[in-house]
């Protein structure tokens, strides 16, 4: 790969980092179960699956996406600044492999933020509850797929 083609790549994949970054910080705010507005509750304004297992793996999953996209966004910025001299293939490379990685976590967390956030708030019907629980799951294992097939082409 030259470096016209690395840059070229990793203005799509900022575009996909952009989009993780406002989807997670969205839902950061707007949580699965909504929030306590009972003006009497000791607990107004926290989030009404505060207790439950599965919120918690929400709220850690979403962080982790947020954040690895962030950090993703930041490299990608720091390949394509001009104030930072990254002329050299080997750089540019490592920056690039480095933020790949960070979407593919990012990407990774959005799926079991999106299943665990359901879970929590279908807990009540279990089926349905597993049913997107296995759904989420065959994502990863069609990800690993593909990738196997068009690795294996290249």
């Amino acid at each position: 790969m030259d470096r016209e083609s690395i840059m070229q790549a990793a203005q799509i994949h900022l575009v996909v980092a952009t989009l993780i970054i406002t989807v997670t910080f969205t839902t950061g705010f707007t949580l699965p179960g909504g929030f306590d507005n009972d003006i009497n509750s000791p607990n107004k304004g926290m989030a009404i699956l505060l207790k439950r297992t599965a919120f918690h793996a929400f709220a850690v999953t979403d962080a982790i996406a947020f954040t690895s996209s962030a950090v993703a966004v930041f490299t990608y910025f720091t390949m394509a600044a001009s104030a930072i001299s990254v002329t050299e293939l080997p750089v540019v490379m490592r920056l690039y492999k480095f933020a790949t990685f960070l979407q593919l976590v990012a990407m990774s967390a959005v799926v079991i933020a999106f299943v665990t956030g359901m879970y929590a708030t279908l807990a009540h019907s279990v089926g349905l509850a597993v049913t997107i629980c296995v759904i989420g799951c065959i994502s990863f294992v069609m990800c690993l797929w593909v990738t196997y097939v068009l690795g294996s082409k290249a």
